[in-house]
């Protein structure tokens, strides 16, 4: 039996990005259209909120050395989580058609990000355009250079890695897929893309993922109320409705990596429980580790 609990009473416009960080038991995650960072412990209790000096955020992976490193337009920053002071780091210049979207961190430390290609996503909702992705997936490397690795993509979401870190997982939502590369973990590059899995079901599309320790994969199902859990084959293994339209984004977290957070969409009209981010126990099952930074 699943125990829906809720994490905070606050709403979020567009709730995202949750990571847990391990060494200090403390959740993290970004409400995008409020551009602010907010942390507590996993009761809710000591919340803390940073406000980032741009229009937007988009994702956030934590630092090994404290802080964070965050997604806002087409620019990728640091960010100290304690003064609100930032630093960017890149430009992808790719223009207002694009911005970045998701982001994770591999096993040896190196950012990994990608683009919402946002002419493709008009362009599929009219039936008119171009209809080939032309979004990017960015790497960057420790010492901050930045490379572009992968296949291109039309909106990147759920960038996520298998225990080993050897397979890098990342859904395209415009396209409703969940895509696997082979991961080299010596060199950082994705290749052999293949499909996991497709969304057939109207609107619903797949957003944020994670990986358990047996290597499954756990999606929110935005517009779809539910998380769903694939077999790292595509096998559709479980459904857990949630009492939110859209779950954006999820996490494992918890001493135990036991309890599965999960951010969801609000905003100003927002009725019932949307906006809210909850924390679901009684699973039954365990995350991994979220790598940092660094």
């Amino acid at each position: 039996m699943v125990d829906v609990r809720f994490l905070t009473d606050a709403r979020m416009t567009m709730g995202e990005g949750p990571v847990w960080d391990v060494d200090r038991d403390r959740l993290h995650w970004i409400d995008i259209f409020h551009a602010m960072v907010h942390q507590c412990a996993l009761d809710g209790g000591d919340p803390r909120s940073t406000k980032f000096p741009g229009r937007v955020i988009a994702s956030l992976c934590l630092r090994k050395d404290g802080g964070a490193v965050v997604t806002s337009g087409n620019e990728i920053h640091l960010f100290d989580l304690d003064s609100g002071e930032t630093e960017m780091i890149f430009d992808a210049g790719r223009g207002p058609g694009f911005g970045f979207n998701d982001g994770t961190v591999d096993r040896q430390g190196r950012f990994v990000t990608g683009m919402a290609d946002m002419a493709l996503a008009k362009a599929i909702e009219s039936g008119q355009g171009d209809l080939t992705p032309s979004g990017s997936l960015y790497r960057v490397d420790t010492d901050l250079s930045v490379h572009t690795i992968g296949d291109p993509i039309g909106v990147t979401n759920g960038p996520c890695f298998d225990k080993e870190g050897t397979t890098f997982y990342c859904n395209d939502s415009v396209l409703r897929r969940i895509y696997a590369w082979d991961y080299d973990a010596a060199t950082g590059e994705a290749t052999d893309r293949r499909v996991v899995a497709q969304f057939e079901d109207g609107i619903v599309v797949p957003d944020g993922t994670t990986v358990d320790e047996q290597g499954c994969l756990w999606v929110a199902a935005y517009d779809g109320g539910e998380i769903r859990r694939y077999a790292p084959d595509g096998t559709l293994d479980q459904r857990v409705p949630v009492p939110v339209a859209s779950p954006t984004s999820v996490a494992f977290a918890g001493p135990e990596l036991d309890v599965l957070v999960v951010t969801s969409r609000g905003g100003t009209t927002a009725g019932g429980d949307n906006g809210r981010v909850l924390a679901l126990h009684g699973l039954g099952v365990r995350g991994l580790p979220e790598s940092k930074f660094g």
